[in-house]
């Protein structure tokens, strides 16, 4: 096309030229983030598969390590509050009292006591906890532990993880309950203790460590009073290592 001499003729062509140079930017932009999306979703997915292995993987290690828990849910709690008592056939300890306090780890030994002597049978911490079987290396118990010990001596014991209100819903059995806590909000070493009584404010324990006790032992079945916020804290066990055990509690049949 001839444009010399033909300024409008050349201004339309320079448009028309413009419009199609922009449209061609426009597309290849376009294709350029469909490709860069595209490849953004690649990566998403190859971490999302990853994510899933790893934990599949941890999941399938810590039920060989800790040990297989039961699902356990309510939609809601049967009682707005509940105290466990001791039965008539319930012992206390040589010291006359309901508790006894570990001198060092244990916990779950002492727990496990704690409903033995509840039961009307004498255990003191010590010697149950080392009887504990599956215990890790530094002597930390574990669910599957706990459950193998009451197994021995003819007590059905299940690990359970679930909501609070099957929780509460336990402890309205009339049963001390075995829950599985972290020692400190925000800290990763745990800690077994009996639950034996909860109102719509606090969460009320037999505790084995002396310094969490904040009861005076004048008669009544618990020595520690946790708040129900922060005791929901410390009961989500859930950690990298472990991310699937958490709210765990044990049902006793």
């Amino acid at each position: 096309m001839q444009l010399t001499g033909n300024p409008v003729v050349f201004s339309i062509f320079c448009l028309y030229d413009t419009d199609i140079n922009y449209l061609q930017l426009k597309v290849e932009f376009v294709m350029f983030r469909i490709k860069g999306e595209r490849k953004t979703m690649e990566i998403a997915l190859k971490i999302i598969d990853l994510i899933l292995k790893v934990l599949v993987i941890t999941t399938i290690v810590d039920i060989f390590l800790l040990g297989l828990l039961r699902p356990k849910f309510s939609r809601k709690a049967d009682y707005s509050k509940f105290f466990v008592r001791p039965r008539p056939e319930t012992v206390k300890t040589e010291a006359g009292s309901y508790f006894e306090f570990q001198n060092g780890g244990g916990c779950a030994g002492f727990s496990s006591a704690f409903v033995l002597r509840y039961l009307g049978k004498a255990a003191n911490g010590v010697d149950t906890f080392k009887e504990v079987p599956y215990q890790m290396k530094g002597g930390a118990g574990v669910p599957k532990g706990i459950s193998g010990f009451f197994k021995k001596r003819g007590i059905k014991m299940t690990a359970c993880t679930g909501n609070f209100a099957a929780l509460k819903n336990e402890i309205a059995k009339g049963n001390p309950v075995i829950v599985v806590i972290r020692s400190f909000v925000g800290k990763n070493d745990l800690h077994f203790a009996c639950i034996t009584g909860y109102d719509e404010e606090n969460i009320y324990f037999a505790d084995s460590i002396k310094d969490w006790v904040n009861v005076e032992d004048n008669g009544v079945y618990y020595n520690r009073v946790v708040p129900v916020s922060e005791f929901k804290k410390l009961w989500n066990t859930s950690m990298l290592k472990m991310p699937l055990y958490r709210n765990i509690f044990f049902v006793m049949n």
